[in-house]
């Protein structure tokens, strides 16, 4: 396979590669990893997605087991603690303050930022996907987002671009923005949006309204939305009882994350 490389190039060899050497398994093979065929990934989200680390080594972020599946090259973590969806009429574009409380400008869009001005100086930081697990803390703090459940709601666009962040702090509509801005700016990467797992402190209920608002948005988007408060067994009864798949009721424990993480990766179709 080294004479095919220096024969074709490394695009004529991925090429290759990828027709014989299926994606659809679980683990990828070392010949692809050698070709570097395989799909840069971002991630972005709240503290479900962060807790996996920069490097995703931390065996209680669902993350972890994304990198240790092999399906994947480089990851790139642009995810933070105590992020929400929702913006709110305080939020500025900021791509350099860092914070992992919860905070008017600690909101996906900004990760979105952030992701766009990094692949705007590195080409090669470009993802072919983009995962976003968020929702938890716009369900959890949800009085802290009056906004959250507006329907619809009207966006103020100047030459057809919003003109802030602050004017868009519904669910449905901070989804939108920051969806449509990714699929602007890649629009050949897939999108792929990812509930909250059920929780003890939100009810159910909650969590499902709030996914409902994300996979809707997303669909009105076309990208797809993985609903892991349904397919996940994560259940708020029984975290709020005695926590089994979360180390406090909340965030993922290792198993609780390698359930998530296989559930993710088995949904991504690489």
């Amino acid at each position: 396979m080294h004479c095919i490389s220096i024969k074709y190039g490394m695009k004529a060899l991925c090429v290759v590669v990828m027709s014989i050497y299926s994606m659809a398994s679980f683990h990828a093979t070392a010949l692809e990893r050698e070709a570097g065929c395989l799909p840069r990934v971002a991630l972005l989200g709240d503290s479900m997605t962060w807790i996996g680390g920069d490097s995703c080594q931390n065996p209680q972020g669902w993350s972890h087991y994304l990198k240790r599946s092999g399906l994947c090259g480089e990851i790139d973590m642009y995810a933070r603690s105590g992020a929400t969806w929702c913006n709110t009429s305080a939020t500025k574009a900021d791509t350099e303050s860092y914070t992992e409380i919860l905070d008017a400008d600690n909101v996906v869009y900004n990760q979105v930022l952030r992701l766009i001005k990094s692949a705007d100086s590195d080409s090669a930081r470009t993802p072919e996907i983009i995962i976003i697990m968020a929702g938890a803390n716009d369900a959890w703090f949800r009085d802290r987002r009056p906004g959250i459940f507006e329907d619809n709601q009207r966006i103020i666009y100047e030459n057809g671009k919003v003109t802030s962040p602050s004017n868009v702090i519904s669910l449905y509509g901070s989804v939108m923005l920051s969806v449509n801005n990714l699929k602007e700016r890649f629009p050949t990467s897939k999108i792929v949006l990812v509930t909250p797992t059920e929780m003890s402190r939100a009810p159910a209920e909650i969590i499902s309204k709030v996914s409902d608002i994300i996979e809707v948005a997303g669909k009105a988007c076309g990208v797809l939305t993985f609903r892991a408060d349904k397919d996940v067994s994560i259940r708020h009864d029984e975290e709020k009882k005695n926590p089994h798949y979360t180390s406090d009721g909340v965030h993922t424990n290792s198993e609780g994350a390698r359930m998530l993480g296989e559930y993710i990766i088995g949904n991504l179709e690489l």
